[in-house]
């Protein structure tokens, strides 16, 4: 176990691997089992991204896209002022779009609404209460908070090796099962998927509080899953 352990450590996507010459003579013709391999860490994030809207409403276009860029500015400037860097602000999503009415079966444009989401990263999680409050200050509405990990390449490291064992682990005990032993690892692929799962959180700034709001953090969990190939003799 502690060579064919070495050897799988090495693998991060799909790999093949011989643990003896008898082994590089061995195809899949040979009795083989495939098994899933999983593994979960949780950790306490240290970061944060939210979203933060504006919108804006007026009879033509261009003035529904002028406010509404006033109200970014103000935005902006307040996530500044909270110490939240330039750099840590994109914008997520933009959009004019008429704003209808309807009477009688019939549709009538009124006004245009122009909308604008960012994303805001939060690096350090103690100041998330305050720059919820300073977007609150001139945005619409704040929500989608997602907690992360600075250490989550580390850690995806980490979970994709004990899920590696895992696999490994399980295989033994279904060769052992039927009469038998593991003689190498054929075959072991990642089954990647996408990890920062959003916790919702809606606050609209109209009910934004003289207090500092509290944000009390999720867990982070960093989760792989790999199957596992192995040869049996």
């Amino acid at each position: 176990m502690n060579r064919l352990a070495t050897l799988i450590l090495a693998s991060a996507a799909v790999v093949s691997m011989t643990a003896a010459p008898a082994a590089a003579q061995a195809t899949l013709n040979s009795p083989s089992v495939t098994t899933e391999g999983r593994a979960s860490i949780k950790v306490a994030p240290d970061m944060a991204w939210l979203s933060v809207t504006a919108e804006s409403r007026a009879a033509k276009p261009a003035d529904a896209q002028s406010a509404n860029a006033q109200a970014m500015d103000k935005i902006r400037a307040a996530l500044r002022a909270a110490g939240v860097a330039d750099a840590a602000v994109k914008t997520r999503s933009y959009n004019v779009e008429p704003q209808m009415q309807y009477t009688n079966g019939k549709s009538t444009v009124i006004g245009y609404i122009a909308q604008q989401s960012l994303d805001v990263r939060v690096d350090t999680l103690a100041n998330l209460g305050k720059v919820i409050d300073a977007a609150g200050t001139a945005a619409t509405s704040i929500g989608d908070i997602r907690y992360d990990t600075s250490k989550r390449t580390t850690l995806e490291g980490d979970a994709l090796a004990m899920a590696v064992k895992d696999g490994v682990r399980r295989a033994d005990q279904i060769a052992a099962a039927a009469g038998r032993s593991v003689l190498s690892v054929w075959h072991i692929t990642d089954q990647h998927e996408p990890q920062m799962v959003p916790r919702p959180m809606a606050l609209m700034a109209a009910a934004a509080k003289s207090a500092e709001t509290t944000i009390t953090p999720a867990e982070v969990e960093i989760t792989a899953s790999v199957t596992v190939t192995v040869i049996l003799k």
